[in-house]
């Protein structure tokens, strides 16, 4: 099992939309150039950190993208931020923070396909500064631990085997 665990000092973008316009009657798709100067930052520092061979099988990625406290909030809410007590809720949202991520580590070689990430743990926070943490483990025999967790939930309400709709107390609504 490989695992490979880097720090990124940037502060984390997300991946843009597309941009579209009308050239000659015909429509174009475009990225802006702040997304191509953000993937640019973003492959620079991840190139020290590529393996020297793709990874093979299932891919397991684990990420935290650090935010840096706002300089405009209280002392006393800089502090709360850093603590854990006041959550990164605002933009930029976590799925657009994965994508810019697989597809920065894709066109790396961290692994041949972003589809062999079968497992993404990942969470927002305030720090000191702008930062990714990431460690992307190749999981031994296709099996994650994710898998387990799973099936001892099933375990735990039958109803679930059976295919119907349940409320499990931590977990939310779950669908069989």
């Amino acid at each position: 099992m490989r695992e490979i665990s880097f720090v990124l000092n940037t502060t984390p973008t997300p991946q843009a939309r597309p941009r579209h316009s009308m050239f000659h009657g015909f429509s174009r798709t475009y990225k802006s150039t702040a997304q191509k100067n953000n993937e640019a930052t973003l492959d620079a520092l991840l190139a020290m950190h590529a393996p020297d061979a793709p990874m093979h099988g299932a891919v397991s990625l684990e990420f935290t993208a650090v935010f840096p406290v706002p300089a405009s909030a209280s002392k006393k809410k800089q502090r709360e931020m850093l603590d854990g007590h006041i959550h990164h809720t605002h933009k930029p949202d976590l799925d657009n923070l994965t994508k810019q991520l697989k597809d920065a580590m894709t066109r790396l070689q961290f692994w041949q396909d972003d589809r062999q990430v079968v497992r993404t743990v990942c969470e927002k926070r305030y720090g000191e500064r702008g930062q990714w943490l990431v460690t992307v483990t190749e999981i031994e025999g296709g099996s994650s631990h994710v898998r387990g967790d799973t099936a001892e939930i099933c375990q735990e309400m039958p109803s679930l085997r059976q295919g119907v709709p349940h409320k499990h107390p931590q977990q939310g609504l779950l669908f069989a």
